[in-house]
């Protein structure tokens, strides 16, 4: 009899990884709050239901008696995963790996018990607190931003005194506890270390480059695997990222972690105990690796050791995202040209004739992507380019 799963979450990122579940031979149900998720017609059996309610995930695992439950890379359902996991005695995250997880200022608590490099932090429930430590970190530019969102929801540069009130309330009202963080800015470039960790033994899967939005956002712009450094600063930060992993007390779960590469060392943005959003997980990372991580995730829901040996080397890939021009959508120009390039697998834009697109202020916002893959980064960073420059949104 097939092992039966229930992956919880069925948008974009997760439809492939059910795809893949089932082709290699488990039952699949899936469940998501939205009826249109393009993963719930790949699934053998499928349900509607808010992926936030414990209760809805413990009804539905029990109705199709389910041996594992799986979420990938989907921020909000954790939560809810880990304990329907703890309530039917099934292997999973912990719950207290999720709260780690959820919460940036936990992450800077433990990382700064560790003795890691840290920013100046706090984590403020009102302006007036949010002014105070301004004032006291006497830095040349903060990020505020939510204690415990995603997606750079929320999230804020500021260079001026002046505008610390108007972007701590932006923070709150996308804060779940109404609680924001604070911190000096960290200049640098921006890394992504992407890791499992088995027990609490953390093997490194892949590292990343990033571009990012120039301030006041500071959102991924172009994603390239993988990353430029010298390979001494690159071994700095990955046992800089490892250490990290362990202060969280990260176990058993894969694990996307942010660093920026600061004057003074290798800094760690954030990190969360799941893959690496959008198409990185499920899609870049077992072309780049050869491992696939959706197998390592199932492995994982059912207690088992998730095969992580490389099987591949020297592939590149790059990810790039195409901007909204704010107004109503009418058109984008030179696609066809930008999927012609050698090297290119896809360019997808997003919003449909007549919908309005607003000012780029987090991923949701976005116009659409390219994606190519190639054995030279060099060359395939240029023709993530040259085919971003192709493309032009015309707005009505």
């Amino acid at each position: 009899m097939k092992q039966r799963l229930l992956f919880v979450a069925a948008g974009l990122a997760q439809a492939p990884a059910i795809r893949e579940a089932r082709k290699v031979g488990f039952h699949v149900t899936a469940m998501d709050g939205d009826a249109s998720a393009p993963g719930l017609s790949e699934a053998d059996a499928s349900h509607v239901g808010n992926i936030l309610d414990v209760k809805e995930i413990l009804r539905i695992a029990r109705l199709t008696q389910v041996q594992g439950i799986v979420s990938v890379c989907c921020d909000v359902a954790m939560e809810a995963v880990a304990e329907a996991c703890v309530e039917l005695g099934l292997p999973g995250i912990r719950p207290e790996v999720v709260s780690v997880s959820r919460s940036k200022l936990l992450q800077r608590d433990s990382m700064r018990a560790a003795g890691l490099l840290v920013p100046q932090f706090a984590a403020v429930e009102t302006a007036d607190a949010a002014l105070e430590s301004w004032d006291r970190f006497q830095s040349a530019a903060v990020v505020i931003k939510p204690v415990d969102a995603s997606g750079s929801r929320g999230v804020s540069y500021v260079s001026e005194r002046s505008q610390v009130a108007g972007t701590f309330e932006l923070a709150r009202q996308n804060s779940r506890s109404a609680l924001v963080m604070i911190e000096s800015f960290m200049p640098g470039a921006e890394y992504s270390v992407e890791a499992w960790v088995v027990g609490t033994e953390v093997h490194v899967l892949a590292t990343s480059m990033k571009v990012r939005t120039q301030p006041p956002r500071l959102l991924d712009r172009q994603v390239h695997f993988p990353d430029d450094l010298p390979e001494q600063r690159r071994r700095i930060m990955i046992d800089h990222a490892v250490r990290g992993i362990k202060a969280c007390g990260f176990r058993d779960c894969p694990v996307h972690l942010e660093c920026i590469d600061s004057p003074q060392g290798p800094m760690i943005v954030e990190l969360a105990a799941r893959g690496a959003g959008f198409k990185v997980f499920s899609e870049i990372l077992p072309r780049v690796t050869g491992i696939s991580t959706v197998l390592a995730s199932v492995a994982a829901s059912l207690g088992e050791v998730p095969d992580l040996t490389p099987k591949q080397a020297g592939v590149a890939a790059s990810l790039v995202f195409i901007d909204p021009v704010p107004g109503i959508f009418r058109a984008a120009r030179g696609v066809d040209a930008a999927r012609a390039l050698t090297g290119v697998s896809e360019v997808v834009i997003y919003p449909v004739t007549g919908q309005q697109m607003n000012e780029l202020r987090s991923g949701s916002d976005r116009a659409g992507h390219i994606l190519v893959y190639a054995e030279d980064p060099a060359g395939c960073r240029v023709t993530a380019q040259a085919a971003l420059d192709l493309i032009h949104i015309v707005p009505r």
